[in-house]
């Protein structure tokens, strides 16, 4: 999947869930709800053909849960260690690392954007996805849509 590919199955699930499910951001739903109907609405079969998946919260891999090397949240502990991680969507094909695609962080308006930046690069660096990106969608406080992709390149 070139990043072309990912950008067009990113911008047209997205543009999908903007026109039919408006009201999941104008209720304010979390990240999650938001997560699933985007990850619905990527199911394109000419971009994601079997035996590729689509997957939300997806915390396996191979038969262990999925864990990357990230510093920890708690500002007492110091050491770097394996922490599970639930990406928010992914595109890859099950218990393979051969076809890492496509990661993604979703967020809403005026979240913060650091702890998941280490967490895409890490995808990247270890996992081996080839495209990762944070999704920032919803409404911000004016109710002003909200909708941009930030795509994280750099591992280094």
């Amino acid at each position: 999947m070139q990043r072309e590919e990912a950008e067009k199955l990113l911008t047209q699930a997205v543009d999908q869930v903007i026109r039919f499910d408006r009201i999941l951001l104008e209720l304010d739903v979390t990240e999650r709800a938001l997560s699933c109907r985007i990850s619905h609405y990527m199911h394109d079969p000419k971009l994601v053909p079997p035996p590729l998946s689509i997957d939300c919260e997806y915390n396996r891999h191979f038969g262990d849960p999925k864990r990357l090397y990230l510093p920890p949240r708690n500002a007492f502990d110091r050491e770097v260690r394996a922490t599970t991680v639930f990406p928010d969507i992914i595109v890859h094909e099950r218990n393979s690392d051969a076809r890492n695609l496509l990661a993604i962080e979703m967020k809403k308006p005026g979240g913060s954007l650091d702890y998941d930046r280490q967490k895409l690069l890490a995808f990247r660096r270890e996992l081996g996805y080839l495209h990762t990106a944070h999704l920032i969608l919803g409404l911000d406080a004016s109710g002003d849509l909200v909708n941009q992709v930030i795509w994280v390149d750099d591992v280094t």
